[in-house]
């Protein structure tokens, strides 16, 4: 399955260019691993895009954040902010993951003095078919025993024995790793609970052994509207060497076979009969919105039975400013200042190439974005220029948005919000506690739109200028 990155990330509460997205290299969850982790698929459905078990996947969000003893985000805004980047990405099809983190710093280790905060990546995917069967080497690696560790909880930091396990199966030629228990037991594939059939007997391995997999829940409610038998149960390694057919089951991975194992290969058909069949159920799911599964394993946008035409949405990107940008840069603000004049056109100073030289080469404190096209680098849609200040009423240093522009063909297309918040991440990246802004007079006839703008961004009033406290 190809997955090809999608251009906007959720980070804390906003809707981000992905090549912006950043962590302070101090963030708690960077440096202890303390992040609840959830990974979702959405598939394209006769009945608009789903995500597959969301309610499963946010029960257990849960659980991992109790454990960790972060302060807990509610289901409604994970829900609202998946949307929200599927929607941004203009996504049909593909795979979202989750990171729900500690938003503090690493001087001590208890993650709940900090306030959580959500970050979602996207990835498009091609099609929505079952993945190649794999070869499975076995790890000498071990899953930490059910009783030492958070066994039902997801975390970031527990993935570095994935990690490792991984690596060495594929420096070693296989797909993956096959990882035990500390009794010899299996345990799952990195990443991925298994299931074996014998004499077409579904066995996999008891909880909290494995992960409380969603798509192995999945699996074993379909085996049981198909009336295949299911044993969970402790699993020596030799049934799996001696299995008639070996699968596993993931967000990522679906329903797929394993071909081998330890270089010992199955001889069947693959996938085999019941491997298939459990696939064919799954699909038939996926195809057929009256289905008696897809209702409780499938969950749309709430929206989605609006009869509302959707409007196109624009596709553009957001970046820092280049050199090659400079004369297109001052010409777009010499028409935000005719605009904020009334008057038809007017003439910046000379200087001005040399000021916004100085900025993009890093000589002046302060940065500017541009917004522009996708296929086209430099077709400025939209700018923002923001200066590095220091203020003996600020007791140090903040930024200050000089030039905030956005062509007028392009307005109402979110442009504006996101070029906020690019200012609001570099901002966060030096250190700079707020961001203020000078307002239009009075007499500048949109003044109440762009007073309100602001207001919708966070901003409040502080006399002739409008300020906003960074968290």
């Amino acid at each position: 399955m190809t997955l090809e990155p999608c251009s906007w990330t959720y980070l804390d509460g906003c809707l981000i260019p992905q090549q912006l997205a950043s962590l302070s290299a101090d963030n708690h969850a960077i440096n202890f691993g303390t992040a609840a982790f959830e990974a979702f698929r959405l598939y394209y459905t006769p009945n608009n895009s789903k995500i597959l078990g969301i309610n499963f996947h946010l029960n257990r969000l849960q659980v991992s954040m109790l454990s960790l003893g972060l302060s807990c985000i509610e289901p409604e805004e994970i829900t609202q902010a998946l949307w929200q980047t599927i929607n941004q990405n203009n996504l049909q099809q593909g795979y979202l993951r989750l990171l729900v983190y500690p938003n503090g710093n690493c001087l001590g280790l208890d993650p709940s003095q900090h306030r959580s905060a959500a970050l979602i990546l996207a990835w498009r995917t091609q099609n929505s078919g079952f993945l190649t069967p794999l070869t499975l080497g076995i790890s000498h690696i071990r899953r930490p025993s059910a009783g030492s560790t958070l066994s039902r909880a997801k975390i970031s930091g527990l993935y570095a024995i994935e990690a490792a396990a991984h690596r060495l199966a594929k420096s070693q030629g296989f797909d993956d790793a096959l990882i035990l228990n500390p009794d010899g037991t299996i345990c799952e594939m990195t990443g991925a609970n298994i299931f074996l059939v014998k004499d077409s007997i579904l066995y996999t391995p008891i909880l909290p052994q494995s992960i409380d997999g969603v798509t192995r829940r999945l699996v074993i409610e379909l085996a049981s509207t198909m009336s295949i038998p299911v044993k969970e149960v402790p699993l020596p390694l030799g049934d799996l060497l001696i299995a008639d057919e070996v699968f596993v089951t993931g967000t990522y991975h679906g329903i797929r076979p394993v071909s081998a194992v330890a270089g010992q290969l199955f001889n069947n058909k693959i996938p085999g009969p019941i491997t298939q069949q459990l696939q064919e159920r799954f699909q038939k799911m996926l195809d057929n919105p009256e289905d008696v599964m897809a209702s409780r394993w499938l969950t749309g946008l709430i929206l989605e039975k609006s009869t509302s035409k959707p409007v196109p949405q624009l596709r553009y990107q957001i970046r820092p400013a280049q050199l090659t940008d400079v004369s297109a840069l001052v010409l777009s603000i010499s028409s935000l200042i005719a605009e904020l004049r009334g008057v038809s056109e007017i003439q910046l100073p000379t200087e001005s190439t040399e000021v916004c030289q100085r900025i993009i080469q890093g000589h002046s404190s302060g940065a500017i974005f541009i917004a522009h096209l996708e296929q086209e680098d430099h077709s400025i849609l939209g700018l923002i220029t923001l200066t590095v200040q220091e203020a003996i009423h600020v007791g140090g240093t903040y930024g200050l948005i000089q030039e905030l522009w956005v062509h007028p063909a392009y307005r109402n297309q979110t442009i504006g919000e996101n070029l906020i918040r690019s200012v609001e991440m570099y901002c966060r990246q030096q250190g700079l506690s707020q961001i203020e802004v000078g307002l239009p007079n009075f007499s500048f006839h949109n003044f109440s739109s762009t007073h309100h703008f602001y207001q919708k961004s966070g901003f409040l009033d502080s006399g002739s200028r409008m300020r906003k406290m960074l968290k």
